[in-house]
């Protein structure tokens, strides 16, 4: 006779549709658990027949899950890269009471020798498990060598490196995003109009930009065969504001007729900053709902956003380690985060919907 499956805390929370932390609160009686989710934790653990007293001898409680992160340091308060970093922190809140805990490590966008003295404090550390957001992928490789020498486990946030060991990658289809774009872009553009792709990146060969602009450019090439207008590209190694002026207004003198201008990651704030002071009537695409970008889509000088979701990315991927080292599962190689299109109308429900989501986590 087969023996039946024990019920885990992972069924209940897939059972409820709610996060771990909360079952494992209602369990303990610990912690503030909204009406809503209590009730739905209380129907699971009685539909399921589990036995609270199970949980000690089937989780590996008073053992430590160590995990350090490597993600770009955040230029101010406003940066994207904080909001990967809120998600980390709160998975790690999820499931600190399974023993996990989270060493957070930053590197320089524009630097890639600070990559490398983080990566180097994260070996030291002698971590059960990485979250790698790997930027510079000649850098990236490097670091991923050592940890695959010690057997320590990454997973793959905002972008990856491809043909890798990683246990798995979260974040957006890199190219697919860039198609995307593209398509959007068509639907406000004249075939004859000139769009330039901005990155604002250093060391484009050693980024993993490059893929989302391919995307870009694949669909022009697949779906536009009339179009007469050049896709140009420029890439600034700074986001300081004179340099930025300096390589914008050099290059609008040479390219007038740029109708359109897609930002590759989530600066679209600074150009729609540059269109709006010097009046230019130009179509701007970019990622994410930074508050500046917000502003600016607000003020009409930010056409389309795509969020891909960063704070969900951190928190699925402290998930994803907890999952493979708890229940020993294994996970998706590819975890892609839905790619919403943000544009003036909706903007508002948006903001709406992150707000009510922070205060849900809050009170779980």
């Amino acid at each position: 006779m087969k023996k039946a499956k024990k019920t885990t805390i992972q069924d209940l929370a897939d059972y409820a549709n709610v996060s771990i932390g909360t079952v494992d609160r209602v369990i303990h009686k610990r912690g503030k658990v909204s009406p809503t989710k209590q009730k739905k934790v209380e129907e699971a653990i009685k539909h399921l027949n589990f036995n609270p007293n199970l949980l000690a001898r089937t989780l590996a409680l008073g053992q430590q899950f160590l995990i350090c992160s490597l993600l770009p340091k955040a230029s101010n308060p406003n940066s994207y890269w904080n909001l990967p970093k809120q998600g980390v922190e709160e998975g790690v809140r999820d499931y600190r009471d399974y023993g996990f805990v989270c060493n957070p490590f930053e590197y320089d966008l524009f630097d890639e020798s600070s990559f490398i003295e983080n990566a180097e404090a994260v070996i030291k550390m002698n971590p059960n498990g990485v979250i790698l957001a790997p930027l510079f992928e000649k850098e990236s490789i490097n670091f991923i060598q050592i940890l695959e020498a010690k057997n320590i486990p990454y997973v793959f946030i905002d972008g990856m490196v491809p043909d890798q060991n990683n246990l798995s990658y979260i974040g957006p289809d890199l190219k697919g995003s860039g198609h995307l774009a593209g398509k959007l872009m068509s639907t406000i553009l004249d075939s004859s109009d000139d769009i330039l792709v901005l990155n604002f990146v250093k060391g484009l060969e050693n980024s993993h930009i490059n893929t989302i602009e391919k995307g870009f450019r694949e669909f022009f090439g697949s779906s536009q065969e009339t179009r007469t207008g050049k896709i140009n590209t420029l890439t600034i190694p700074s986001v300081k504001e004179e340099d930025i002026t300096r390589e914008l207004t050099k290059y609008y003198i040479k390219n007038s007729g740029t109708k359109g201008v897609f930002v590759t990651n989530s600066r679209a704030h600074i150009i729609a900053k540059y269109h709006a002071m010097y009046e230019l009537s130009i179509k701007v695409i970019g990622f994410d709902m930074l508050q500046a970008n917000i502003l600016e889509m607000k003020c009409g000088n930010i056409d389309y956003l795509i969020s891909q979701r960063p704070i969900s990315q951190g928190s699925m991927a402290i998930k994803t380690l907890f999952e493979f080292f708890v229940h020993q599962k294994s996970p998706l190689k590819i975890q892609h985060t839905p790619l919403d299109i943000i544009i003036k109308e909706n903007i508002d429900y948006y903001i709406n919907f992150n707000e009510s989501r922070e205060v849900d986590q809050t009170n779980t």
